[in-house]
Order: structure tokens, then C-alpha cells, then sequence
């Protein structure tokens, strides 16, 4: 499909191979105001995927651009609708839960033909695309492996909050294994979803992405490092944001860092980006993150109550485990060449 190659670097960093210069660190603009969502959105109480969308909407307004939004049907979208002011000066279109990515494409089009024409600078907008991992892994997958398929330049954002939450809490592709939803209940004969979660940057990688990034709100730096050099990238770039959901994850409202945090510590959310050079179709792979020690599995599900049921039963904990080390194995050399204790066979306690 494509070779892989590894930056042998851990750690957030602003360069890019696909680019002739580094972004700008975020924390090197100085006090310079941006704003991502403003008053009015109807969001809860602790909700990770506002968090998320206001550290990219900030990030984009730093590059001087103006931010075109095409919102998937969502919680992004529901929580806008009544107010649609609190987008502020992003110019923003509401769509169905499908077609987030055909939009995207179509608003791509709209500005190109505008350029042609001279009315606007081709260099002055940035079109981007939002949508929760329902409208992406499954309702719109096709609407986004064509839109990357047809090589366009843009990014879309994927708030992965793993289900429906704007529904009624259903199970989506995204879905960690043992999650008791409204379609994967936790019973007596079927205990919770039974599937492990696909992987939204792998599909993308697979269908010709540019750069393909997982970032988190808790560690907001890296997080708007990748969307401005998604935004400067050319090609169509998928950024993938952690996105804590105390509705749906039935936890408390204040544990947002707590959750987020040993989500990065248990490696049930790994933090990294890939880069294809077309020309060689060669993907660099850089790891963001590695934890000092390898929490287990079972501290991240005690905070959430929809793994409640699950962490009543061992051998559903071990199978979560052996889940992460298998991902996990894949940083593998990058671990060992930064000198880190690469441990293989961990079993949850």
C-alpha cells in the first residue's frame, strides 16, 4: 500500500516534511486574540468535542485565513443551530448526517471558481470539515474516502466522542470494545459492543490522505500545530480529535483532564501523525506522545460508567488490553530508538 518510515523524534514539533518551513508554535504569537465558538452554543456541562472545536478554530484564525465550515449533522451542529451566531466570523453550512465531506468538496469548488473569477484570493480562505464519528465512520465514509480519493485540498475534522451521542448513545465504528450503548447493551448472553473500534486514519491513510493526525483538547499546543499544517498541507488532511462526552460516557462533568489524561496513559488514545510524500508514496509516521509508565486499561474504565458492567469481568479487561498492545506495538521501533522501555505482553491488574 505505502512504506512506512518513522521520525525517530517523540514529542511535539512543528516541522513537517511536507512543507519548506515549521508552523508557528502556537505559544510564539503572543497575545494575539482569536476566538473559536462564541456564547449562545448549547454544549454541555464538560463536553471534550467544544473544547476540540474551538482549539481548531482558533488554530486556522492564527494563519489569517478565513475559516469556510462545512458541520455534519452532530452534536457540533445541534448545539448551533438555534444560534448559529456563536461561529462567529466563520462562514458556516449546516448539513445531513451523510455528506459533511461532499459539502466540504462542493464549498472547495465554490471558492476556486470564485478565485478564477478574482472575486476572492485563492490563498485567503481555508475550507474545512466537522463532523462526530457517527457521520464519519459510518453514515459519511463514503462522502470522505471520495472526497480523499479526489485529492482535493482541505481538512476534515472527525470529534470522536465514540458513538451516537446526539441520538440516544448508539454504537458507532468508533465504539471501544465492552461499551454498553443503547444498541450494544450490556446483558447477560452479549455483554456490551463485541467489536473493536475501526481506526478512522488508517482508512484515510489507505485512501491517499496527505497528513492524517489524532490530537486531544488536553494538549492543546500540538493540537493546533496539526490543524494549521493540516490547513498548509497540500492534498486533503484528516485530523482526528479525543473527545470527551459525559452524557453519553455516563461520567461526571468535571473529570474532562482526569479522563483525557489517562487516556493518553493507558494508550487507549495514542497521539501521532503521518505525512505522505506522494512521489515515493512513503508515510512518516511521528509518535506525539509516550507515557512515562503504562497505566492499565482498568483505571481509564472505572471513571466511565458505560464500562461498568465490563470491568466486572476480567477476561473482557484482559481482551481491552491485549486490544492496546496490539495498536501500540506498531511504535515499537520508535520506542526503542529514544531509549524507552518497550513493554510487550501487559496484562491489566
Amino acid at each position: 500500500m505505502y512504506k512506512a518510515l518513522f521520525n525517530r523524534h517523540i514529542g511535539i514539533s512543528p516541522h513537517s516534511f511536507l512543507l519548506p518551513d515549521p508552523v508557528v508554535d502556537v505559544g510564539e504569537y503572543g497575545a494575539i486574540p482569536t476566538t473559536g465558538l462564541t456564547s449562545g452554543h448549547q454544549g454541555c456541562t464538560g463536553c471534550g468535542m467544544v473544547t476540540g472545536t474551538n482549539q481548531v478554530l482558533r488554530a486556522l484564525k492564527l494563519t489569517g485565513k478565513h475559516v469556510v465550515a462545512s458541520i455534519g449533522t452532530g452534536c457540533n451542529e445541534v448545539i448551533t443551530t438555534q444560534n448559529t451566531s456563536c461561529w462567529g466570523d466563520v462562514s458556516v453550512d449546516h448539513n445531513n448526517f451523510p455528506n459533511t465531506a461532499a459539502t466540504l468538496s462542493g464549498n472547495i469548488a465554490a471558492l476556486k471558481a470564485l478565485a478564477q473569477a478574482g472575486a476572492v484570493s485563492p490563498e485567503s480562505t481555508v475550507n474545512i470539515g466537522i463532523a462526530g464519528d457517527g457521520g464519519t465512520y459510518d453514515i459519511g465514509l463514503q462522502a470522505l474516502l471520495a472526497w480523499i480519493a479526489r485529492g482535493e485540498n482541505g481538512v476534515y475534522v472527525c470529534l470522536n466522542n465514540q458513538a451516537y451521542m446526539n441520538t440516544g448513545v448508539q454504537g458507532s465504528g468508533a465504539t471501544p470494545y465492552g461499551t454498553s450503548t443503547s444498541t450494544t447493551p450490556f446483558g447477560k448472553v452479549i455483554r456490551g459492543n463485541q467489536r473493536t473500534p475501526q481506526y478512522l486514519l488508517d482508512l484515510a491513510l489507505a485512501a491517499g490522505a496527505s497528513y492524517a493526525a489524532a490530537a486531544c483538547p488536553l494538549w492543546h499546543r500540538d493540537l493546533m500545530i496539526k490543524a494549521q499544517k493540516a490547513a498548509a498541507i497540500e492534498g486533503p488532511c484528516v485530523l482526528e480529535i479525543y473527545s470527551v462526552c459525559p452524557e453519553g460516557w455516563k461520567s461526571d462533568t468535571d473529570v474532562f483532564h482526569e479522563i483525557t489524561e489517562l487516556a493518553l496513559e493507558t494508550r487507549s488514545w495514542i497521539l501521532y501523525e503521518a505525512e505522505r510524500e506522494r512521489k515515493s508514496n512513503t508515510v512518516l509516521f511521528t509518535l506525539n506522545y509516550a507515557p512515562k509508565k503504562y497505566l492499565p486499561i482498568l483505571a481509564y474504565l472505572k471513571l466511565q460508567e458505560r464500562f461498568a458492567s465490563m470491568s466486572e469481568f476480567p477476561q473482557m479487561v484482559e481482551r481491552a488490553q491485549e486490544v492496546i498492545e496490539a495498536r501500540w506495538s506498531f511504535w515499537k521501533p520508535v520506542l526503542e530508538a529514544n531509549g524507552k522501555e518497550w513493554k510487550e505482553g501487559l496484562r491489566a491488574s
